[in-house]
């Protein structure tokens, strides 16, 4: 894990996922501070009672491999044209450089569709179930476990994880990413992925490859995140901040590759914790919303250009601009 750059790398807080079940105080202090200066920090899986999840999360970068190794042809088999499950191709929305498309192509799986052993699964998803289970699982208790300690932080009149009650429905979803390798050459049509902050509420994202980058308030521009052995990263995403009445901050980050272009196929695996869809919360606009409503228009903003992107601030929520943070926790 040599660093692509010696120096612009992010300071990030480290939190372990054992003294957040546990309720540590302290932990839990810790934790407030990093989702209102930051909305990044990493957390620990090293501990005994989540450590299966390192396994876990081996298990699943060989099935990626497998699946993303098939042809293009067999892998569009599996395209729902969904935001929410199946595949997806490189090359569907805009890319971390002005002009270009993403390079990424991606699988995913709903909550809901893995809870429920949907029959619209692709056959891949269907025959590693129990494997896609065990991951989806222990991320979504995480996640949920983060929200009861954020509330108590807070001190919420309404526990932020009751807007995630699983018995409704919701885009939670985890997403598999590859982004192929390229050349320098190809790498001038489509590169890495677009700045953005996510759309939903928590993101559990595991990842052992260098090529994440974030904006830092009080600091310009991006630095590099650096990938940490056991450890995932967890970002706060707008639904999240606009549920907190907008005490806690959203995280600016994107994906460029080191060299210019991507010289080895990099892996990435995020479970998108998101609010139940008629979960209704004001926007970066001040409009009164559902959480469905901000998902598909968000996604509908992914897919424009650069151009109209720059006409509206949906695609960072509103949290940067020329690559700085602007916005502060109310």
């Amino acid at each position: 894990m040599d660093a692509p750059w010696s120096s612009g790398i992010a300071s990030i807080p480290i939190l372990e996922a054992t003294k957040l079940i546990s309720k540590d105080a302290l932990e839990t202090e810790k934790l407030l501070r990093a989702c209102q200066t930051q909305g990044f920090f990493y957390l620990s899986l090293a501990e005994d009672s989540t450590s299966f999840m390192i396994e876990a999360w081996e298990a699943m970068l060989m099935f990626m491999n497998r699946y993303f190794d098939q042809s293009l042809e067999e892998k569009m088999k599996d395209s729902r044209k969904s935001d929410t499950h199946g595949y997806e191709p490189v090359g569907t929305s805009g890319g971390a450089i002005k002009s270009s498309l993403d390079h990424y192509e991606s699988l995913k799986i709903s909550l809901q569709e893995c809870q429920h052993r949907s029959r619209e699964l692709a056959p891949a998803l269907q025959e590693n179930i129990e494997l896609l289970s065990t991951f989806i699982g222990c991320a979504h208790m995480l996640t949920i476990v983060i929200l009861e300690r954020l509330t108590a932080a807070l001190g919420c009149s309404i526990p932020l994880a009751s807007y995630h009650d699983s018995s409704r429905e919701s885009t939670s979803t985890l997403a598999m990413f590859r982004y192929p390798q390229q050349t320098a050459q190809q790498a001038q049509n489509g590169i890495g992925h677009n700045k953005h902050t996510d759309i939903g509420t928590l993101t559990f994202l595991a990842c052992q490859q260098w090529g994440l980058q974030v904006l830092t308030p009080g600091v310009r521009g991006f630095q590099w995140v650096e990938p940490k052995s056991n450890h995932v990263i967890i970002n706060v995403g707008d639904s999240l901040r606009f549920l907190s009445g907008n005490k806690l901050l959203s995280a600016v980050h994107r994906v460029l590759p080191q060299g210019g272009y991507q010289q080895e196929h990099r892996h990435s695996i995020a479970y998108f914790l998101r609010p139940a869809d008629d979960a209704i919360y004001h926007d970066v606009n001040g409009r009164l919303v559902t959480a469905k409503k901000w998902h598909d228009e968000k996604f509908n903003h992914f897919r424009a250009t650069h151009a109209t992107q720059n006409l509206d601030v949906i695609l960072t929520g509103g949290m940067e601009y020329q690559d700085n943070i602007i916005a502060a926790p109310q």
